[in-house]
């Protein structure tokens, strides 16, 4: 399993660094208002998507290795094409009845683009889902870089070879990185699972909205505590405030790819084992590793003096910085989320990170609608913090509750050092790379 974590990491670590580098040409090329428009087109796209998870998230992770999978594809491709139509009919009575708040929502002249890369986004992560519930891990890690990749090709060309420096540039490079990657997960899933068959399609489908409608519900909670104060402060202070915002957001949340990388592979095993026992342990174990990597990377980050930011970003984003700081005890809190939520999850028991997610969203209601009318991106990013820490205590008082853990399981010791160091030198000496 580690080698599947040391793999999964490695992509993840490519992909910050790709992120980093499209970073520093969007603040440097497209500017802080531009930055903002290209939030505000991946919140929207990340909406659009939380619906489609209903038959087409994490459930499909759960039930691949129960299922055919074509009694799962053909649920999930209809669902798709019910949704993008509804927001495609939604977005047109927004725009006619509510313009005020279409305007807010809705970057002028990319209605259409967001819908298609929702289509193209949703069909890629539906081939994921089902190749990580296989523990397909290696693949997907190998179509995930490939994916990356094409995506920072595209852009870079963009920028330097037809320079158009908008966020256009930033649309046309995910149109093609989210086509491939959904092209190249069918053909994998396809070679992977063999015959396709549908038949008994509708039972499965029962099963799949039993659990999918839990885990879409705590999505829903989910995406509005990370993404609320984005609309919240494209309409209080503007698109140039939320890129600043975004970027320093885009920074900190690159930190994730520690616990992404860990709480992948760690879902993909429990949902394939049956001993409560185990997930137990091994959620102890990982919650620990995450933890300290985490801490260790984000101690850099906020180590960093002002002016190496001011050095790599335009002078638009100024105070990303304080953005980051004001969002560390954040990254701390969402490095033990994504634990504690594979864990729930892996189990098929994802009302736990509604209820997480719930409390969260009470206060990101309350303070976003308090601190960003005075306080701006600061106030959105001590809003987001609060709200990450309510759900992860939330989540630990259940784990204890449930699984009758002591105070002490979770204080490192020496041993679990000492084995980290052991299992990352095993997997290199058998070549995980």
């Amino acid at each position: 399993m580690l080698k599947k974590i040391v793999g999964t990491a490695g992509t993840r670590l490519l992909n910050a660094a790709v992120n980093l580098v499209i970073l520093l040409l969007i603040t440097n090329k497209i500017g802080s208002e531009g930055f903002g428009v290209i939030a505000l087109i991946m919140v929207d796209i990340t909406v659009i998507q939380m619906f489609i998870d209903l038959l087409a998230g994490s459930a499909l992770i759960y039930f691949s290795s129960r299922a055919n999978a074509g009694q799962l594809l053909f649920p999930a491709y209809l669902w798709i094409g019910v949704v993008i139509l509804t927001f495609f009919l939604l977005s047109l009575f927004m725009q006619a009845v509510f313009p005020v708040v279409y305007a807010t929502v809705i970057p002028a002249g990319y209605e259409i683009h967001i819908l298609m890369l929702a289509l193209l986004n949703a069909l890629l992560i539906t081939h994921y889902n089902l190749l990580l519930g296989r523990e397909k891990i290696k693949v997907y890690n190998i179509i995930f870089t490939v994916q990356i990749l094409v995506f920072l090709g595209v852009f870079l060309y963009g920028i330097f070879v037809i320079h158009d420096e908008t966020p256009a540039s930033y649309v046309h490079a995910l149109y093609l990185a989210y086509g491939i990657g959904a092209i190249l997960g069918f053909y994998t899933l396809l070679r992977t699972v063999g015959r396709l068959f549908i038949q008994g399609w509708k039972d499965v489908l029962r099963k799949v909205v039993n659990y999918g409608i839990i885990s879409f519900s705590a999505n829903i909670l989910n995406v509005g505590n990370k993404r609320l104060s984005f609309y919240v402060l494209r309409y209080f202070t503007g698109l140039s405030s939320l890129g600043v915002y975004n970027a320093g957001v885009q920074l900190t949340e690159g930190l994730r790819i520690i616990g992404q990388s860990i709480s992948l592979v760690q879902f993909s095993t429990i949902s394939n084992t049956n001993d409560p026992g185990y997930a137990k342990h091994l959620t102890i174990k990982l919650m620990k590793f995450t933890v300290m990597l985490t801490l260790a990377a984000l101690f850099i980050l906020v180590a960093l003096p002002e002016q190496v930011y001011s050095l790599l970003f335009s002078k638009d984003f100024t105070g990303v910085k304080l953005i980051i700081i004001a969002l560390s005890p954040g990254v701390m809190a969402l490095a033990a989320n994504n634990i504690f939520s594979h864990y729930f999850s892996g189990l098929g028991n994802p009302k736990v990170n509604m209820r997480a997610n719930l409390v969260g969203m009470i206060f990101t209601f309350i303070l976003a609608f308090t601190l960003i009318p005075v306080f701006g991106y600061v106030g959105a990013a001590i809003t987001a913090s609060v709200s990450y820490i309510s759900s992860v205590v939330y989540q630990y008082f259940v784990f204890k509750k449930e699984t009758q853990t002591r105070l002490t399981d979770w204080i490192p010791v020496k041993k679990d050092l000492s084995d980290f160091v052991i299992l990352v030198k095993d997997v290199l000496k058998k070549k995980a790379f």
